[in-house]
Parts: C-alpha cells; sequence; structure tokens
C-alpha cells in the first residue's frame, strides 16, 4: 500500500471530523466469498477519508452484489502519483487495475488509460455529459466519474444575516477585510468564477486576453480577501475563530462546521457552485478488464451513488432524479440542483503555467 505524509486539504478536514455513517452495518474488512474473480480487484483512491469511508461503506456493497474482492490502495494527491504508476507499468509491475483521477488528471494522464466502452458499463450512460472527458479522437470516454465536490461562497450568519445570492456578492465593499480565498488560481478556479460571473460564460477563457481580463477582475477581491490561502486547515481556524467572516470554501466541509456547531451557511450562488470530481480510469496494463467493467458500472448505479454520498458527503454525479433513495438531507449536505459551474479544465492543461505566473504577477502588484 502505498504511504504518503500529506499537507492539509479538504480530505485530511474532513477525516478530522466525526462524521455520522451509520447508514451502512457492514463492518470493515467483511468480505463475502469471490464468486468468479481469482485475484483481487486493485483500485487506488485518494488516501485519508476518502479511502477509509469508500473501504467502509462502498466497496463491501459491490462486494456483496458481484462477489469482487476490492483491494484498496491509498494514492496520494497531485499528479506525482501518475508518473509513479507510469514507472510501474512500464517496469511491468503496475500497482492497481484502477485509479481515480481528478479533471486535470484525467487529461494530462490519458495515455495511461483503456477507453472506457459503455456498452460494458451501461449505468456510465446515465452520468451528465459535462463531466464525461473523451479520448482524443475518439467517442469513447477515458474515464467515469464517481463523486463529487463543490466550493461555494460561504459566511458567518452572526456577522452576515443575510444570505449571499450572487458569487458577485464576494466583490461587495461591505467583505473588506472579511474573506478568505484560495491563493491559486487553478484550485480556486477564480478564473471560471469571474467568467460566468461577470463576462457572460466560459468563452473568454479561450484566449490569454481572454484570461487576462478574468484575472485582473479576479484581483479586484484584494480589499476584501484578508487571507489568501494555501493552508487550507489555516482558513478553517480563522472562520471558526470569526476572525474571517467568509470567502470561498468546500460546501461538505461546511457542512460539518455546521453541524458542529459554528454560525457558518454555504451558499450555492445564482451562477452555481464549482463543481470538481473524481473518476476511475481503467489502466491499460490490467489483467482484469471484466472486473474493471463490473466494478465500474455498478460505481455509476443508483445504489452506490446513493451509498456514497450518504457516507462520504461527496455529491452524487447521477441526476437527482435517477436517486429516489436518496434523502433530500443526504442530498443538500452534499450538492444542489442548481447548475454548477464545471472548470474549463484544457484551458489550465495548456496554459497552466501561464496562468500561475500571470495570477500571480497580478496578486502581488509585480
Amino acid at each position: 500500500m502505498t504511504k504518503k505524509k500529506f499537507t492539509t486539504t479538504r480530505r485530511d478536514v474532513l477525516k478530522k471530523t466525526t462524521v455520522a455513517a451509520a447508514a451502512s452495518t457492514l463492518p470493515v474488512g467483511t468480505f463475502l466469498r469471490r464468486a468468479w474473480a481469482e485475484e483481487p480487484l486493485k483500485v487506488s483512491s485518494y488516501g485519508g477519508y476518502f479511502e477509509d469511508m469508500l473501504s467502509e461503506y462502498t466497496y463491501p456493497e459491490f462486494e456483496k452484489v458481484s462477489g469482487i474482492q476490492v483491494e484498496t490502495v491509498s494514492q496520494p494527491g497531485g499528479f506525482a502519483w501518475f508518473t509513479q504508476l507510469e514507472n510501474g507499468m512500464n517496469a511491468g509491475n503496475a500497482p492497481v487495475d484502477i485509479t481515480m483521477a481528478g479533471g486535470s488528471s484525467v487529461r494530462r494522464a490519458n495515455h495511461l488509460f483503456t477507453p472506457l466502452d459503455v456498452n460494458k458499463a451501461p449505468n456510465m450512460a446515465n452520468i451528465p455529459d459535462y463531466l464525461i472527458y473523451n479520448m482524443p479522437d475518439t467517442d469513447m470516454p477515458a474515464a467515469s466519474p464517481m463523486l463529487a465536490w463543490y466550493a461555494t461562497l460561504i459566511t458567518n450568519t452572526e456577522a452576515w444575516p443575510e444570505a449571499p445570492t450572487s458569487w458577485a456578492d464576494a466583490w461587495d465593499p461591505m467583505f473588506v477585510d472579511a474573506l478568505g480565498w484560495s491563493g491559486d488560481a487553478e484550485s480556486s478556479f477564480i478564473i471560471d468564477i469571474v467568467a460566468h460571473t461577470f463576462m457572460g460564460g466560459g468563452e473568454i477563457m479561450q484566449t490569454k486576453e481572454g484570461l487576462t481580463q478574468c484575472m485582473e477582475k479576479g484581483v479586484e477581491l484584494k480589499d476584501n480577501v484578508k487571507l489568501w490561502y494555501a493552508d487550507e486547515g489555516k482558513f478553517q481556524a480563522q472562520l471558526q475563530s470569526g476572525e474571517l467572516t467568509g470567502g470561498q470554501y468546500y460546501h461538505d466541509v461546511t457542512m460539518v462546521m455546521i453541524n458542529d456547531g459554528f454560525p457558518m451557511r454555504s451558499t450555492f450562488p445564482k451562477e452555481g457552485g464549482v463543481i470538481d470530481f473524481g473518476a476511475w480510469c481503467m489502466l491499460t496494463t490490467t489483467e482484469q478488464p471484466d472486473l474493471c467493467y463490473e466494478f465500474i458500472n455498478w460505481c455509476a448505479s443508483p445504489e452506490a451513488q446513493t451509498a456514497t454520498t450518504e457516507n462520504l458527503w461527496t455529491a452524487p454525479v447521477l441526476p437527482r432524479d435517477m436517486l429516489p433513495n436518496l434523502s433530500d438531507e443526504a442530498f443538500n449536505l452534499a450538492s444542489s440542483e442548481i447548475p454548477p459551474i464545471v472548470p474549463d479544465y484544457d484551458v489550465y492543461l495548456e496554459n497552466g503555467d501561464w496562468i500561475g505566473e500571470k495570477w500571480q504577477e497580478l496578486l502581488t502588484g509585480a
């Protein structure tokens, strides 16, 4: 099992909370006898909370219905994991059959993945097109989205009794020195937020001139943003102490704070929360493609999506009306029916270094 010491991330923040996971009664490590698999299916996901909860509540449900045992592997955050995968694959020693990847990694590492035949995983047809990335020059998906999470506009209810309605409210002078915001343009997707809030949509992001215009508008937040954070834990601590009273943060983590008694709210602005997601990718080196398809297909089922949402507090990737057994309470803890802002991952793939340098230049006034 791969191990790595992580910096503070949303997964660490959630792992440190007391998540109520009583919806399932299957204990960890309760595996049924394999019906037809000689070897377990090796699956990697982000370490910490994600892997713990998937292993405890989601994978056992799959094992129960399929008879296929899942062996879990922790993967670190960042693209270094896919370099590690490629080295192992080239050496004939790939550590997993299936790995989880975010929107940017699916694109950057697609040469490691087998294009997915939707006929072999028919439940994938129910996943919205905006979450699907097709392999270049094909109509076959590179990955199957499994779970999602949102960044929203959060505010302290005692300091701000009236909830905001739009991302544009963050630019209001009443929030001077009150907000926190991720200092990294790519991880905060501030360009996408500006484009969809002020510029009529994402079309403006297709040129460097348009990207610059969006970043210049984003930098206008400087008077209101007291903390451009790199450490999410630091931002959360300042929210809980009242030093900061709002900003951009993760909806699910904010719901945990609310449940812990902090006077916070998470608002999905009318332009939508910013969605990001984790998707399953089948490595080209797997010797168990049939098992992989069985797993991928089940993970896109209403049963899997309901179990995962209830226990991880991540958003489902299936439409709400396809999840009749998911309570409104569980859905609202993780998601919204307001159409999301979907980051333009291709723009960051093509211009990531330039965007990072230009954003820091504008932010520091250099």
